[in-house]
């Protein structure tokens, strides 16, 4: 049976079958075989977001998109760039450094790497990087918004492995400080290397540099006041992302620049989001109800205590089945369907659950820039030239892949990378 459902799931993905109705055909698929009624398919579905904290997940959604549309993102990038505008490479880092500021408002992989991309791509451009270096950096960049807090793919992380979405959000900054900066470095190695872009800023003075970061003094409190709530406990998760919508509305009326209809795109958009992210969850609560009845995770558990006998390398077996699944299907379907397997394993391996939990996030940052199904790879292409594919960002991201993938493998080595600040501020 184990066999046959895994068999169903991997051609139904090869076919190009949407995650949701991949999951949701071989679960009702294998419940009709097993004379189970398919009322369970129901009542599993509406367990699967019958969950207050979900009420995080388009909130977050909202609140990134708002500030996307409202004046925010330019605000950002004129910062990052009179901070790295005037090195060797200086667009492309500050096209980095942009994904970073952007990803403490956002929360979202391709919500950063489009805000970002469709400012900076053209000014990109016009400096003579070519559009498979744009494409390979833009893209990554963008899991930035998934490391770096608030993330969309925290509090989903968090709700379904039972880990503190407060913890996750605190534990994200090293990693995603020794991401950026990584980036950046391979960024002005490369430009230097290839002849990409022009230094064309001057080092600003320091009249200048203080007019620019009061302008963008704002948007970057924005994570100071949902983390702080959280921290502070006067507001759950849920709760925050409530803020984070008002802060960013009011900001992005005061700044002059969110009209009516693009507010109502703004919500339509949210909403669609939203949904999509929810009916993958839900469905794939009936799956995880499947695998149970069929003892997958008994299995698995049985595997890893077999062949696994340290935790470290558990944490790298771990790691090598998320990058071949992370190939195959998208991130948000490999937290619901694998957390709960690999958590209880992990602490029966006695590791730190935001340690995980960090290991997890990181590796998901590299299934969304590994191809074919990398989010944040094909948003990186689709922002840089529509008809471009992701075959023509090769070998820069390749590259990039390697970076992320030495990242991955400090936080596994060393645990203190992810726990040091949870522990300090918990």
């Amino acid at each position: 049976m184990i066999i046959g459902i895994l068999i169903a799931f991997f051609i139904l993905l090869f076919l190009g079958m949407p995650i949701a109705f991949t999951i949701g055909i071989v679960s009702i698929g294998v419940l009709l075989i097993s004379g189970v009624s398919l009322e369970v398919v129901i009542q599993r579905m509406f367990a699967g977001v019958n969950n207050f904290s979900y009420l995080a997940l388009p909130l977050f959604i909202l609140a990134g998109n708002i500030m996307g549309e409202g004046g925010l993102t330019k605000r950002l990038m004129a910062l990052a760039d009179a901070i790295v505008g005037r090195f060797s490479g200086g667009l492309g880092m500050t096209a980095v450094v942009t994904s970073a500021f952007f990803g403490t408002v956002s929360g979202s992989t391709v919500a950063t790497t489009y805000a970002v991309g469709s400012v900076i791509v053209p000014r990109m451009k016009e400096q003579r990087y070519s559009n498979s270096f744009i494409a390979s950096i833009i893209g990554p960049a963008g899991v930035l918004g998934l490391i770096i807090p608030p993330s969309i793919t925290m509090v989903i992380l968090g709700i379904t492995a039972n880990i503190s979405i407060g913890k996750l959000f605190i534990a994200g900054f090293v990693p995603g400080l020794m991401l950026t900066v990584a980036l950046c470095v391979y960024v002005a190695y490369m430009s230097k290397k290839q002849g990409f872009g022009v230094v064309e800023n001057a080092q600003v003075s320091g009249k200048e540099f203080w007019s620019i970061f009061k302008s963008a003094l704002l948007p970057l409190l924005s994570p100071v006041f949902i983390l702080g709530g959280i921290f502070s406990g006067l507001v759950t998760a849920t709760e925050a992302a409530i803020i984070a919508v008002v802060y960013g509305f009011i900001l992005s009326m005061f700044y002059g620049e969110l009209s009516f209809k693009n507010f109502k795109n703004i919500m339509a958009n949210s909403a669609v989001t939203s949904a999509i992210i929810l009916i993958i969850i839900s469905f794939a609560n009936v799956f995880t109800y499947v695998l149970t009845a069929n003892r997958v995770p008994a299995a698995i558990s049985d595997f890893f205590l077999k062949f696994a006998s340290t935790p470290l390398q558990f944490l790298l077996i771990v790691s090598l089945i998320l990058l071949i699944l992370g190939t195959l299907t998208e991130v948000t379907s490999l937290i619901i369907l694998l957390s709960p397997i690999f958590m209880p394993i992990a602490m029966q391996y006695g590791i730190d659950p935001i340690h995980f939990g960090m290991v997890l996030i990181m590796n998901f940052a590299l299934a969304n820039i590994t191809p074919p199904v990398g989010l944040s790879l094909i948003a990186g292409c689709n922002v840089t030239d529509k008809k471009m594919g992701i075959e023509n960002t090769f070998p820069y991201v390749l590259h990039v892949i390697g970076i992320v993938a030495v990242v991955v493998l400090l936080i596994i080595f060393i645990p203190q990378l992810s726990t040091v600040l949870p522990n300090i501020f918990g």
